[in-house]
């Protein structure tokens, strides 16, 4: 059974001031696995950017920056995001795609690093006279498998090897000769090996544009992916992935006397696990199955319904009444839209209406992935400090924030 790490008094307080559902992220897990990550990669001149689209609250970021991390960022909107915690130049790497000219320069003025998504971009840049201090190519290798991620080959990601020579080439006629790497091609892992087995691939691409342009390659991203246990109470071993990561590196890069920064862009394995859903159950329902309804619905957390992914649901108030009999239910939200399910056939204590249900592993792509459909209003943040405190980090949503961009005159 997972266990919340969540002071309850304090998720029940939280409940009757604010009222449900909300996130709320347990400060002391995000620095954890920031400390595990960066202390397990401590072979290497290494640096964490955390990937922003995971969580992107300006109060999460701030630990971010506390921390000696940099970010990376997808849009506009997140570096202006991280701008307005403090990041600025190189701690900022932009990592998007079908990238507008007007994006490039924006993130090329405020001297992030620009990590091309499609190599013949870099073209069109110079021709146009923007031209990064610092640029990074993201290679699709066209040869890796990932449940979430898919084949390689039918990614939209990245750049073939080819590509990215002929770019390589061009810049070395405009007297550039440094460089960045940079490859993403697994999502929520956690088997070692494969970290071993595809950064030997990133490794040895670097080796040979090195050897074959005769420019530097400055640093080495070799992506985030590092999953979390969604399902199973365990502690993945970034130890692991890291001795994998270290011997491809020595095998390939230090046995030819070459150097290179490592780089990450972990975003779930920081914050996945810090973040909790409360949701209270407002409806029971039974037809050909029994349902709970809840007051949160996929607007809040969309994971389960996209991925038909597992996240672990703890009645809080069914355990504080030594509830021993359980029953099988489908979790619900109420969107007019039948994948709207936390969980389905789930075997819960027997619970009642008025019920807290907190629903695990929310604090990376789960507030940030919500939205508006049936103008569901978004829900609130909280932090909970290393000092024991629950801080607000982000207000619930009201009728006017929904409607303010609209247009007046109907």
């Amino acid at each position: 059974m997972k266990k919340i790490t969540i002071n309850e008094t304090k998720i029940r307080e939280t409940a009757k001031k604010y009222g449900t559902p909300f996130h709320i992220y347990d400060e002391k897990v995000i620095l954890d696995r920031l400390n595990t990550l960066i202390s397990s990669f401590d072979w290497s001149e290494f640096k964490e950017f955390f990937a922003i689209k995971a969580n992107p609250n300006p109060h999460i970021l701030k630990i971010m920056k506390d921390n000696n991390c940099g970010v990376d960022a997808a849009t506009v909107t997140e570096i202006k995001l991280a701008e307005e915690v403090g990041f600025s130049g190189e701690d900022i790497m932009f990592t998007s795609n079908l990238t507008t000219l007007e994006a490039y320069k924006y993130a090329v003025n405020k001297g992030a690093i620009i990590n091309i998504d499609y190599a013949p971009d870099i073209y069109e840049l110079f021709e146009n006279g923007i031209i990064p201090k610092n640029i990074c190519f993201r290679l699709n290798p066209g040869s890796i498998e990932n449940e979430i991620m898919g084949d390689s080959k039918e990614s939209k990601f990245g750049s073939t090897a080819e590509q990215i020579k002929n770019a390589v080439t061009f810049l070395k006629e405009n007297n550039i000769r440094s460089m960045g790497l940079h490859t993403m091609v697994v999502s929520n892992e956690n088997d070692p090996k494969i970290f071993g087995e595809y950064t030997e691939m990133l490794f040895e691409f670097a080796r040979e544009i090195i050897s074959d342009y005769g420019v530097e390659i400055d640093f080495i991203n070799i992506g985030g992916g590092i999953g979390i246990p969604y399902e199973k109470e365990q502690v993945v071993d970034v130890k692991s992935i890291s001795e994998e990561v270290k011997a491809s590196y020595n095998k390939v890069l230090k046995a030819n006397g070459l150097e290179s920064k490592i780089f990450m862009e972990s975003g779930r394995y920081i914050t996945g696990e810090s973040g909790y859903l409360v949701t209270e159950i407002i409806k029971e329902k039974e037809t050909y199955k029994k349902y709970l309804g809840v007051d949160a619905s996929m607007s809040d957390l969309m994971r389960p319904a996209m991925y038909r992914s597992y996240h672990h649901l703890t009645n809080i108030d069914a355990e504080a009444r030594g509830e021993d009999e359980f029953e099988e239910y489908d979790v619900i939200g109420s969107l007019c839209e039948n994948n709207d399910k936390f969980a389905i056939d789930r075997k819960l204590p027997k619970s009642r209406l008025g019920d807290l249900i907190v629903i695990h592993d929310t604090g990376a792509h789960g507030h940030a992935m919500g939205f508006n459909y049936n103008g569901m209003l978004r829900n609130g943040e909280f932090l909970y400090t290393t000092a024991g405190e629950v801080k607000q980090i982000r207000r619930d949503e009201n009728f006017e924030d929904y409607t303010t961009t609209i247009i007046g005159g109907y």
